[in-house]
């Protein structure tokens, strides 16, 4: 049964994500710039330097300062909106000295999926939040996109990694700023994309105390190539002869398989869904077992798991933090 509802939810989640695609072909690629951005990994995760930070649209809501945080991105990324954009919930009533970051989906277009799983619980333990606007995502987006997200993962080759290259910085800047400002304690939580950003993080910022990545992505040309959820995108590709195995080497870079955390693998909390439709299992076990195997649980369910098993990934969630 579980695996008939997980079935259906996934099915429908992506035909609803297929109603609007890219109408023209994106397809980009520029070799030397690709084997560029691919040829140093310090460099293109390139430590950022403290952010000159502002706060706007303030008010105060039940003890806590809520409003929207922006600083200059530190990574430029054509068309894409240069400020980092962070909405935030900071309590006031308590000297709070746990922040908590959410990294959203692929083509969200709000920031409710995370919220509704955590946020009133965050909010009574007096945490403070925030919430990551990933490039080229609602306010971000570029004038002339269809979707939320649709410049973000495309045939656009180069595109895509300055996009993953940009929100690994926006973040990392943010933790910065609270590390060096507040010295607080620092917890990530990623959703599918953002759990792509997630692990990245894990692989080069040794500032997290707790990582969290839900039904996470690994592999984007695997995304693209192989699942459904990356069918227009793929073809795309296929329309200018362009193959797997070489997407696979241009993404090379942004795939957090082909290395090892940075962080402690006790503070590494891995999520997925046993009956994934749009990231699979063949693709996440590689995570998992070349990370030496952090905690991993694997609920009876898809991608939709989100949703319909909330109350339990809440609670397996905070009893992580707990432990920690």
């Amino acid at each position: 049964m579980e695996k008939i509802i997980s079935s259906i939810g996934d099915s429908y989640g992506l035909y609803s994500l297929h109603k609007k695609y890219s109408m023209n072909n994106q397809f980009n690629y520029l070799e030397e710039e690709v084997s560029v951005l691919n040829s140093d990994f310090s460099k293109f995760y390139n430590k950022p330097f403290l952010p000159q930070v502002y706060f706007d649209n303030k008010k105060l809501e039940m003890g806590y300062e809520i409003g929207k945080l922006k600083f200059l991105s530190q990574i430029e990324n054509g068309v894409c909106n240069k400020d980092s954009i962070f909405y935030y919930r900071m309590c006031r009533e308590t000297d709070s000295d746990i922040n908590i970051i959410f990294i959203h989906g692929w083509r969200s277009d709000s920031l409710d999926r995370l919220h509704k799983v955590f946020l009133n619980s965050f909010i009574e333990r007096k945490y403070n939040v925030y919430s990551y606007v990933l490039p080229f995502h609602m306010e971000r987006a570029s004038n002339e996109s269809l979707y939320s997200g649709e410049y973000f993962v495309s045939a656009d080759v180069v595109r895509t990694l300055k996009s993953v290259q940009q929100a690994v910085s926006d973040i990392r800047a943010l933790i910065k700023y609270i590390k060096t400002l507040r010295k607080e304690k620092v917890i990530i939580i990623g959703l599918s994309l953002g759990g792509i950003i997630s692990n990245l993080l894990a692989e080069t910022e040794e500032n997290i105390d707790v990582l969290i990545s839900l039904f996470y992505a690994n592999d984007l040309a695997f995304t693209v190539f192989e699942t459904e959820a990356g069918k227009y995108i793929k073809k795309d590709f296929l329309k200018n002869d362009f193959s797997y195995s070489l997407l696979k080497r241009s993404w090379a870079i942004i795939n957090p398989s082909l290395r090892k955390p940075v962080l402690e693998l006790d503070k590494i909390l891995l999520v997925s869904g046993k009956y994934d439709k749009y990231v699979l299992n063949k693709d996440t076990d590689v995570l998992w077992e070349n990370w030496e195997k952090p905690e991993r649980y694997m609920y009876n369910c898809g991608h939709s798991g989100i949703v319909f098993n909330k109350n339990k990934i809440k609670r397996d969630v905070l009893e992580f933090i707990d432990e920690r």
